[in-house]
């Protein structure tokens, strides 16, 4: 072996040495990503892990059903799926047609919001539990900037709407 090629390999094992002697780096902070919609006119959010998809201007067919919260069906990759007003479930008023779809789960149910406002990444920290009560199906509030905005449990939403498809529909929820 050559001296160039020794010093080399020393100055390798000193780095890989160096690498293990170094203390370990902080642990990234815990994000979370949040997509910022409008039920009704009122911002809420969804978290991005809880939404199987976000369609938008999907033509909404009205079909005739016992639940208010159905706003009618709509077509995707082939197949008819049911479409739920975010709204209606959340129990604030609707103002505007839904523009955007959140697929549930396996896509097999959307939700529908009025208004897509973009994607939003808090730290964990930036969220808490919403206290019972709030509003129906809110899971956690987020400090976005100083403003509280609540963040909508998915599974939450889509438990209420098979729930009331197998026992039918919620009296909580009919309307006048």
């Amino acid at each position: 072996m050559r001296d160039g090629d020794a010093s080399a390999l020393s100055g390798l094992r000193e780095a890989f040495d160096q690498v293990f002697a170094a203390p370990p780096a902080p642990a990234r902070r815990e994000e979370v990503a949040l997509l910022r919609m409008r039920a009704g006119a009122e911002p809420v959010a969804i978290r991005v892990l809880q939404a199987a998809g976000l369609l938008q201007g999907r033509r909404i067919v009205p079909v005739p059903g016992r639940r208010r919260e159905l706003l009618g069906v709509a077509g995707l990759r082939g197949r008819v799926i049911p479409v739920y007003s975010a709204a209606r479930l959340i129990g604030v008023p609707e103002t505007g047609e839904p523009r955007w779809l959140v697929l549930c789960g396996d896509g097999g149910l959307a939700i529908a919001f009025t208004a897509f406002d973009g994607h939003l990444v808090l730290p964990a920290a930036n969220l808490a539990p919403a206290r019972g009560g709030e509003r129906a199906h809110v899971a956690e509030l987020a400090d976005a900037s100083g403003a509280l905005l609540p963040v909508l449990s998915m599974p939450s939403l889509v438990r209420a709407i098979t729930a009331s498809v197998v026992q039918g529909p919620n009296p909580r929820s009919a309307g006048p």
